[in-house]
C-alpha cells in the first residue's frame, strides 16, 4: 500500500533546518485533517526507574505503525521522547486508529507501559480560536523532516490530557487488523558523547506570532551554532563512537517482532535479530560492501548519522547536542537572559551518552533515527520545562 496526501507531498523542503522559518515555508494545516498525539503515561516514573530505553522504545513504536499504514514515511510526524505527533489526512483516519489501537495493547504486553492516545479534529481547533502550520526540511536523501507550528497542538493535548471528549480518546477496542511494526529495529549501543555531554533541550517560545517565535528561534539556533559549532561538529552521533548493540537491547525489538516476552515465537524472532546483528558487524568491522535493500552494511553508522533525527520544531524546539561543560554553561546563560527578557521558558537534561530508536521503510529507502538524550533526555528536559510553565501563562 502506497497512499499519499496531495497537500503535505506538495510543499517544498527546506534545504536546511536552519532556514527553517525562512520565506514563508509554513502552510496552513486543511481543516479536515485531525492531530494525533500520543504519550507513554508515567513515563517519567519508568525513567527514573531506569526504564528509559522502553519509554523511547514504546514511544517511537508507534511511528513505524503508521508509517506502514501510509506505505512510504513522507507524512508529518515529530518525535519527542516519549510520544509521537502526527498530522493525518481524512482519509487515513481509521485505519490509523485501529493501528494506535493495535499499539496501545502491544506497549503495555510487552512493556509493561500505558499509552494514551488521542485524535483531534483540526477544525473543532480552528473553531476554537487556535491554528496549526506545518513545513518540512530535506534532512537527508532517506528522510524529510516535519515541523509544526502554532497553538492547535498545545490546544489539542490539554484537551486528550483532560478527556474533554470521550470521542477524541483512541480505545483498544478499536483494534480492526493488527498494527505492522516491520522496519521498527533496535540494534545499537548508547552511543557515549565525544565532546563530554549529551545536552537535551526544549526551547518554548511565549510569543504565538510567527514572526516573533520565527526570531527567537533563529536567534537560538545562532548562538548554538556559534557556541557549538557547526551542525558535524554537535551531532549527538559519531562513526567512532556507534557501536551495535549484543545484549537486552535486541530483545526489546524481538519482544515488538514477535508480540511476545518469552516462548518459542519470541526466542525464533531473538535468533534472527541476532543474525542480522553478526553480519551486520562483520560488514562494519571488515568493510565488506553486503548490499541490503538500499544500505550497504559497511556504511551503516553513516546512515545512522545522516538520517538522525536530533534536531526538531513542533512548537517547541527540540535538541540533543553533543557538547562540552563551558558550551553548555554558555548556552544556559544565553537561555536565562532570553529568559529574563520574557522571550523563553526552557527545560534541559544533560547526560554523557545519547540513545537511538531506528525505523526503516526500506521498500521506499526511508528511514529516520530518533536520538534522545540517555537516562530521559527530552522527557527529563519537558519536566523542567512543565515546572517552569506552572503560575505562568504561555
Amino acid at each position: 500500500m502506497f497512499i499519499v496526501d496531495d497537500f503535505y507531498q506538495n510543499l517544498k523542503p527546506s534545504p536546511n533546518f536552519r532556514n527553517l522559518f525562512e520565506g514563508n515555508s509554513f502552510k496552513k494545516v486543511p481543516d479536515d485533517w485531525f492531530v494525533l498525539i500520543t504519550d507513554i503515561v508515567g513515563s517519567t516514573k519508568a525513567i527514573e526507574e531506569g526504564r528509559y530505553k522502553d519509554v523511547n522504545t514504546a514511544g517511537g513504536l508507534v511511528a513505524i505503525a503508521v508509517a506502514n499504514v501510509y506505505g512510504h514515511m513522507n507524512f508529518p510526524f515529530v518525535f519527542g521522547g516519549d510520544g509521537v505527533t502526527f498530522l493525518l489526512p481524512i482519509h487515513l483516519l481509521f485505519s490509523i486508529r485501529s493501528a494506535i489501537a493495535d499499539t496501545i495493547s502491544v506497549v503495555r504486553n510487552g512493556f509493561g507501559l500505558e499509552m494514551k492516545a488521542g485524535i483531534v479534529p483540526v477544525q473543532e481547533l480552528y473553531k476554537a480560536g487556535a491554528d496549526i502550520f506545518v513545513s518540512k526540511f530535506f534532512a537527508s536523501p532517506h528522510y524529510v523532516q516535519c515541523s509544526i507550528f502554532g497553538s492547535g497542538l498545545s490546544l489539542a493535548e490539554s484537551w486528550i490530557k483532560e478527556s474533554k471528549d470521550e470521542s477524541f480518546l483512541v480505545r483498544e477496542t478499536e483494534k480492526i487488523t493488527p498494527a505492522d511494526y516491520t522496519g521498527f529495529t533496535c540494534r545499537w549501543q548508547d552511543i557515549p558523547s565525544d565532546r563530554g555531554e549529551i545536552v537535551s533541550l526544549i526551547v518554548q517560545p511565549i510569543a504565538n506570532e510567527y514572526s516573533a517565535t520565527s526570531k527567537i528561534i533563529t536567534r537560538v539556533l545562532n548562538f548554538i551554532r556559534t557556541e557549538f559549532g557547526e551542525e558535524v561538529d554537535y551531532h549527538p552521533l559519531n562513526l567512532d563512537t556507534l557501536d551495535l548493540d549484543n545484549g537486552r537491547y535486541l530483545e526489546k525489538e524481538a519482544i515488538v517482532k514477535s508480540g511476545k516476552k518469552s516462548g518459542l515465537k519470541f526466542f525464533l524472532a531473538y535468533l534472527r535479530i541476532k543474525m542480522e546483528r553478526y553480519v551486520m558487524g562483520l560488514a562494519i568491522r571488515f568493510n565488506i560492501p553486503i548490499k541490503s535493500f538500499h544500505y550497504s552494511l559497511n556504511r551503516l553508522k553513516e546512515y545512522q548519522i545522516m538520517s538522525a533525527d536530533f534536531r526538531k520544531f513542533d512548537g517547541t524546539l527540540k535538541m540533543v547536542i553533543d557538547g562540552s561543560a563551558k558550551h553548555r554553561q554558555a548556552l544556559i546563560e544565553f537561555l536565562e537572559t532570553l529568559t529574563l527578557e520574557g522571550k523563553i521558558l526552557y527545560g534541559y537534561f544533560v547526560s554523557d551518552r545519547s540513545h537511538m530508536t531506528c525505523i526503516l521503510k526500506v521498500g521506499v529507502s526511508s528511514e529516520v533515527h530518533f536520538v534522545d538524550g540517555a537516562d530521559g533526555g527530552l522527557t527529563m528536559a519537558a519536566k523542567v520545562l512543565k515546572e517552569k510553565r506552572k503560575g505562568i501563562r504561555v
